[in-house]
């Protein structure tokens, strides 16, 4: 009995860890896909705060700042809000959707290590450094590639997906360091978002939100608002608790390579020489580094 016990809490771990390579996929590609619309920059990011704020808005009323002050609650907002979102948004529009996958999700464990050693002193076991060495390498391919492209602009994306990347690892470590769960950091981080956005985005000129076609407000409302604002966060609070978060980031390890295939069959972006590269340098020091720390 206690077997199938096991087995049964492992096929729904299983399950809900390939929802969460999905929606990490998927989230480069539909935003790539929505700024090929008529929707810009600034649209997509009002759906996102605007729609997951309100989403959110009922764990916020009933916890509140969960105990933060307000500038502790308004960093974790510029972290894992305004920042991640705005910084990933512009790579978006500007890079292809195979950079966007390896400068942000394949580049955590990278800028998570240089975070936790700027500001925390903390350093890194021997064998893991030369396993996690693959990393920089991957990305220094992948920018060097974008140097060569459209005049600087995909560079220019590399270095806000990056950035991006930096920002997610902050907040994850800032909401730990806070002792904050991560729907009651989620629902902050929405609510404090979609608050300091929305005016300025109302006062913005030139913003097309209510002039393009509702079935592209519909999709990027509900994914990146719904989805990837709100409900992402509970499914990958519950992939760690089945499985654990080492083997929950060994299937994150395959969202580049699976984003740079999506790109290409749904987007027709065949990734470059470089860019393969770099992806296989990212995806092999991400899995030899967990290996190792496992």
């Amino acid at each position: 009995m206690q077997v199938n016990a096991v087995a049964t809490q492992r096929v729904r771990g299983v399950a809900y860890a390939c929802a969460v390579v999905s929606l990490f996929c998927a989230f480069v590609l539909i935003s790539r896909m929505g700024l090929s619309t008529e929707l810009t920059l600034p649209d997509i990011a009002a759906l996102r705060f605007g729609v997951g704020g309100l989403v959110l808005s009922p764990i916020l009323i009933r916890h509140g700042l969960s105990g933060l002050r307000p500038a502790e609650a308004v960093l974790l907002a510029a972290l894992g809000g305004l920042g991640f979102g705005l910084f990933a948004y512009a790579g978006f529009a500007l890079a292809p959707a195979a950079h966007g996958s390896i400068l942000i999700h394949g580049a955590l464990p990278l800028t998570t290590a240089l975070l936790l050693k700027l500001f925390c002193g903390c350093g890194m076991e021997r064998s893991r450094q030369v396993s996690l060495g693959a990393i920089p390498i991957g990305v220094a391919v992948v920018i060097w590639d974008g140097s060569r492209l459209s005049a600087g602009t995909v560079l220019m994306g590399d270095f806000c997906l990056l950035a991006a990347s930096f920002c997610w690892s902050g907040y994850g470590l800032y909401a730990k360091r806070m002792g904050i769960p991560a729907v009651k950091a989620a629902a902050i981080v929405a609510g404090i978002s979609a608050t300091l956005f929305l005016p300025v985005y109302a006062a913005l000129p030139g913003t097309t939100l209510f002039s393009a076609a509702w079935p592209d407000i519909a999709l990027q409302g509900f994914f990146q608002g719904v989805l990837i604002g709100a409900l992402s966060v509970f499914i990958y609070t519950r992939a760690v608790a089945l499985l654990g978060a080492a083997e929950i980031a060994l299937f994150t390890a395959t969202v580049p390579g699976l984003t740079a295939l999506g790109g290409y069959l749904l987007l027709g972006e065949a990734p470059s020489g470089a860019s393969l590269a770099g992806l296989g340098l990212v995806t092999c020091g991400t899995v030899l580094g967990l290996r190792r720390a496992g």
